[in-house]
């Protein structure tokens, strides 16, 4: 693929990679220092995290709260993101060059997937209370058809 316009670009290494680390870093830093300042525990969340009235933001804690049935909702909420991300990565691929990715064959196409699917995980970070929220909301279902099965 070209871009609509001819401008003079070059690679430069050392811009890449302050772009691939130096922004999940310092975004890192940041939320270092701020669960630092609020004594504890990094919660994951929107705004001010909870209502206002003490209650925090959802965390692993609070999947962990359903035990073994928390846990594997979790793990199924993250495995299904990621069985969503590398097609829809893929499809971006095919739209943006034109042919489907040779993830196999091809290092360039398997590097523009793979960076494809690293920068929707870190606009997913923002999606974190709402996988919490989809394992909370799926934890019952998972104790009740997979954990407890046989009790039933």
């Amino acid at each position: 693929g070209e871009l609509g316009i001819d401008l003079p670009f070059t690679a430069n290494g050392a811009a890449g990679v302050a772009m691939v680390i130096g922004i999940p870093a310092i975004t890192g830093v940041q939320y270092y220092l701020k669960s630092k300042e609020e004594g504890g525990e990094m919660a994951f969340g929107f705004g001010g995290g909870g209502s206002g009235d003490g209650e925090s933001a959802l965390s692993m804690a609070d999947v962990k709260k359903y035990g073994v049935a928390g846990t594997v909702a979790y793990v199924l909420t993250e495995l299904a993101f990621w069985a969503v991300a590398f097609p829809v990565a893929s499809t971006l691929f095919y739209n943006s060059v034109g042919h489907w990715p040779d993830v196999i064959n091809d290092a360039g196409d398997r590097t523009a997937v793979l960076a494809s699917v690293f920068a929707g995980a870190n606009v997913a970070r923002l999606l974190v209370p709402l996988r919490f929220g989809a394992a909370l909301a799926l934890a019952p279902w998972v104790d009740e058809n997979l954990i407890n099965r046989q009790k039933a």
